[in-house]
């Protein structure tokens, strides 16, 4: 049985999809359920979803697979948020953070923090395979993930890769501001939360640039670095939860910071726009995870 990584286990109980029988454990997703969701139910309803058919090639009889059929030595590991109380709804619903209004995350932000806090410790703790890790969500999982990222108390060391499907970046702007292409902390203004959050990443970007500005000092090889890692971004041009503009916006922050984003868009998914588009965005996410695989293996 394959040994849970420390980073699997920090977000809490997890539904964990072992790789195929017969198969060695290469690589880990650890990947994120929207609010409401829960890990278990992102999982079915994900391998529920299938990649183009191709007729006699995967499963004779049955060409329809899905991402864990293709990529048959990863461990899926899908945790479940605790329940935060919900100040819209006045309910407890399951949730990584609270987001007063998807329509506009900037709603009452002083809410968000205490969740978003908790979620950015947990990859910092992976056993030395970050390279063979990728790391994501969806819609509210998807908005928590990023802040895994720019949390990171590590940001010498990227990631294999990073998912982020019809979401939003909370405190876009005052990411923005603080970091932007010179990561020169700009801007008195910028909540304090994100000050905190950002300062290992901001002071290792203010280091990589003092590098390249050192003429006399020859590199063979780039040290390496968080904004290394591979982004797969993804949004529906008609969400009607999550307005495509913010994953946009977010996708423009995430480039400015150093980041590199590979964007898609997509028109006619189920839930209003709001999940996954069958088979098309399957079949790019399979040929993201490849292009990881490509790299580390």
């Amino acid at each position: 049985m394959t040994t849970a990584d420390p980073a699997e286990q920090g977000f809490g109980n997890s539904h964990i999809v072992e790789p195929r029988a017969g198969h060695p454990h290469t690589h880990t997703a650890i990947l994120l359920h929207g609010r409401g969701s829960t890990g278990e139910e992102f999982s079915e309803e994900l391998f529920e979803m299938f990649l183009s058919q191709v007729e006699g090639v995967d499963n004779p009889g049955d060409p329809r697979t899905t991402l864990a059929d293709k990529l048959p030595t990863w461990r899926w590991v899908f945790p479940s948020s605790a329940c935060t109380w919900n100040t819209t709804f006045e309910e407890w619903v399951p949730a990584w953070f609270e987001a007063y209004s998807l329509a506009d995350p900037t709603s009452r932000q002083d809410l968000q923090p205490p969740g978003l806090r908790a979620s950015a410790g947990p990859v910092d703790n992976a056993d030395g395979a970050a390279s063979r890790l990728v790391l994501g969500g969806i819609s509210l999982g998807g908005a928590t993930a990023l802040w895994t990222l720019l949390g990171t108390n590590r940001p010498e060391r990227p990631l294999g890769g990073f998912v982020v499907v019809s979401s939003w970046l909370p405190f876009a702007n005052d990411v923005e501001k603080h970091l932007g292409r010179l990561g020169d902390g700009g801007g008195s203004d910028v909540h304090h939360f994100v000050l905190e959050m950002t300062e290992p990443l901001r002071l290792h970007i203010r280091h990589q640039q003092q590098q390249q500005q050192q003429q006399h000092q020859q590199y063979d090889k780039k040290p390496p670095s968080v904004l290394d890692t591979l982004i797969f971004g993804a949004h529906g041009r008609d969400d009607a939860f999550v307005d495509i503009e913010l994953g946009r916006h977010a996708q423009q922050v995430l480039t400015g910071v150093g980041l590199t984003v590979q964007w898609h868009e997509y028109e006619g998914a189920e839930q209003e726009g709001h999940w996954i588009k069958e088979p098309e965005e399957m079949d790019d996410l399979k040929a993201f995870f490849d292009a990881v695989e490509r790299r580390t293996l």
